[in-house]
């Protein structure tokens, strides 16, 4: 069957057109494996389920973990989540973020900074501010026995600015004042462990001895230890 010049040119640009096709695709693929190689195998990464704050132990589901190019994955990246749970985060991390060796430290004192202290306070009115809050520190004096600023002033102290919640600690009781009843005793007030610098530990450690200890929350960027 004879055919007629307009198809034997259509058939020869179909040709063409597949031709080049092939060609492209085949570079494509090409490409993307030399890419694959250059990226290296996916590996397993730890990531966070959730904001994490300073100070904070993480809980198996803080943690999520997703497959990576081996080669887009940092040197300190964690790729077990058994490894990470129940440790102490020392650098707050954003939802998603790679959790990396360097952002974790066995214990809650690994997490204090050169130049910062941990100090424990009891709160008596039971504010819980949460882990990873910023608050400052305020005391209140009895003038009959303190003197100094904030003394005599009718007016509470700030003795220490934009401290970092590190840790809370169970509600306490205290059954040995008078007029508590026996065997149940009155609120004593919560514990919270703050990060203050040294000269502010001073301060805080007077107050808490001899005055009463206030916490109000700050903005987040007044924290005194918003680089550690």
């Amino acid at each position: 069957m004879r055919r007629s010049p307009r198809v034997l040119l259509a058939w020869t640009a179909a040709a063409i057109v597949v031709l080049v096709t092939m060609r492209v695709v085949a570079g494509d693929l090409g490409a993307l494996h030399r890419r694959a190689h250059a990226l290296g195998p996916d590996v397993g990464v730890v990531l966070a389920a959730r904001d994490l704050t300073l100070g904070s132990t993480i809980r198996p589901q803080d943690v999520r973990v997703v497959r990576r190019p081996a080669n887009t994955v940092g040197r300190d990246a964690e790729h077990d989540p058994a490894a990470v749970v129940g440790r102490v985060v020392a650098v707050g991390l954003l939802r998603d973020d790679v959790i990396g060796a360097r952002h974790l430290v066995s214990g809650a004192s690994d997490a204090v900074p050169d130049g910062r202290r941990a100090v424990h306070v009891i709160v008596k009115d039971g504010f819980e501010p949460p882990v990873g809050a910023v608050v400052d520190v305020l005391a209140a004096f009895d003038p009959a026995v303190a003197t100094g600023p904030g003394a005599s002033s009718g007016r509470a102290t700030v003795v220490a600015r934009g401290a970092r919640v590190l840790a809370l600690a169970a509600p306490q009781t205290d059954a040995s004042e008078e007029g508590s009843d026996a065997g149940t005793g009155d609120a004593a007030g919560s514990g919270v462990t703050v990060l203050v610098t040294e000269d502010e530990a001073q301060a805080v450690a007077y107050a808490a001895a001899i005055g009463q200890v206030v916490l109000a929350l700050a903005p987040a960027q007044e924290a005194c230890c918003a680089g550690s």
